[in-house]
């Protein structure tokens, strides 16, 4: 057997034989798990998706917490005699946060806002759930990471990962001196990435349409842009949304 995997087997073994209540096994789960939704959520934020870095990391910081917290509370309840599993009325509260944390999540534009507010309520119950159950240390370990997330890897995105929001520009003109690639072109000059445009020509008008989801950044002086594309001639309406 190849020695990288004996390791391999060895190291889970090793974690196997950890007190499953030790605060260092905690410790260890809540770690993996956090970086596990960053690598997942650091490639999602550089493919420009809605839900990034930090929303991956703490919604798996999230699960993690909740997993820990659904394995201790029968082990321990049940070994103290209760003949009622306090586990149920957990669950129904972690279901139900997760309907309020959905009303933090709203579309902005082309932009969608709140995700990492709804994810954070949702891991926060759990970290409320963790505190009634009387287990401090994971409770309290898991506070700590979901703030170190919120401030810490919020600063990190904005050095690290270039922040931008999603615009749409649609630009209406008449078909008869210009094309859909002199807009193009415009756009393109302020180096503005032109993603997914599309062009609707509309015949018996004789005018053009021409629509572009794009990355703008947040300084960026949109004016400037509307100058130059009326500059072009013969444009009916320019709309940036």
């Amino acid at each position: 057997m190849p020695l990288k995997k004996l390791r391999g087997i060895y190291l889970t073994e090793l974690f196997k034989e950890l007190d499953i209540f030790s605060p260092f096994t905690v410790l260890i789960r809540l770690i993996f798990a956090v970086l596990a939704g960053f690598f997942i959520g650091l490639d999602r934020e550089r493919h420009s998706q809605p839900a990034g870095l930090r929303t991956h990391m703490v919604i798996s910081l999230g699960a993690c917490l909740m997993m820990l917290l659904s394995i201790f509370i029968p082990i321990e309840f049940i070994q103290k005699g209760f003949s009622s599993d306090p586990a149920r009325m957990a669950a129904q509260v972690i279901t139900g946060i997760g309907f309020l944390g959905a009303g933090a999540i709203f579309r902005f534009g082309f932009n969608v806002k709140g995700l990492t507010t709804a994810a954070s309520i949702w891991t926060t119950s759990g970290i409320g759930l963790c505190f009634g159950a009387g287990y401090y240390i994971l409770g309290s370990m898991s506070a700590v990471f979901l703030i170190i997330i919120l401030y810490v890897f919020d600063k990190f995105e904005d050095k690290i990962i270039e922040r931008r929001n999603w615009r749409i520009i649609t630009v209406d003109f008449d078909s008869k001196n210009l094309t859909g690639s002199d807009i193009f072109s415009v756009v393109k000059d302020f180096g503005i990435a032109v993603n997914q445009p599309s062009i609707i020509e509309n015949i018996e008008r004789k005018t053009t349409e021409v629509i572009i989801s794009c990355r703008i950044e947040e300084d960026f002086q949109i004016k400037e842009l509307f100058n130059r594309i009326k500059s072009l001639g013969n444009i009916r309406s320019v709309k940036i949304g």
